[in-house]
């Protein structure tokens, strides 16, 4: 069955560390039933057979650099649109950096760990204990996960990287509930001369507040993402929704 898309931009997915695109199956349908074009890659080493996005960090920008490429090569695109779940939004943040920006028209994150998580409170005791013995790092958290954590030496070299690009539009979803992102702060973007909405579901959905790994499949997320994907540049107030 042919599929014509009603919009130009092709819609990529960047799934979280020990995940795979998969993730996003439900979102994928909402927008590909409403005319938009998606597509998705694994990416990152492999934990398990389907369980994918472990490893250095720097290294997965490049394969999330050749999965936009490849994308757009497909479509004849200039640009993709990214969505983009915890890690994933750390790895489409320095993408963009690292060049990507000229095409990548919007970003679309979902409890995205932007400035490194304490993990519920647990930093305080895991960060020394990885410091000093690595190996538990690569054994139990593995590399990529080690990286994100609050504090650590892989954060601290990269302070400076900016957030955002002004020639990007970006809306970032985050949930009160989440534990693994933490605090909310996290999730959020700096403007830094970019057009930014940083949405807390439960501030405009009456407490409504999905866990971390529910928010790929999560139909409110779903309406949010395509908010975020069409939304009028300095609209930051989010559609109503009659069913929450």
């Amino acid at each position: 069955m042919s599929f014509e898309p009603r919009f130009p931009t092709p819609v990529i997915y960047l799934h979280g560390i020990n995940s795979r695109t998969r993730a996003f199956r439900q979102n994928a349908e909402y927008l590909r039933d409403r005319g938009y074009w998606v597509w998705g890659y694994d990416y990152g080493d492999q934990l398990a057979p389907g369980v994918r996005g472990i490893g250095d960090l720097d290294a997965i920008v490049g394969d999330v650099a050749e999965n936009v490429d490849r994308v757009l090569t497909r479509t004849g695109a200039e640009q993709v649109d990214i969505v983009a779940h915890s890690q994933g939004g750390l790895m489409t943040k320095l993408y963009i950096a690292a060049g990507g920006a000229e095409k990548v028209r919007r970003v679309v994150a979902m409890g995205a760990n932007f400035h490194g998580t304490d993990f519920h409170g647990r930093v305080s005791w895991m960060g020394p204990l990885l410091t000093d013995h690595p190996w538990l790092g690569r054994l139990f958290a593995t590399r990529g996960a080690s990286q994100q954590l609050a504090g650590s030496a892989w954060a601290a070299e990269r302070a400076g990287i900016p957030d955002t690009d002004p020639r990007v539009v970006y809306t970032s979803l985050y949930s009160p509930a989440d534990t693994v992102v933490t605090p909310n702060s996290a999730s959020a973007l700096r403007d830094e001369g970019a057009d930014v909405a940083n949405i807390d579901v439960a501030e405009w959905y009456d407490g409504y507040a999905p866990h971390h790994s529910l928010m790929p499949r999560d139909p409110l997320f779903a309406v949010l993402t395509e908010w975020g994907l069409s939304r009028e540049p300095g609209d930051h107030t989010p559609p109503r929704v009659e069913w929450i």
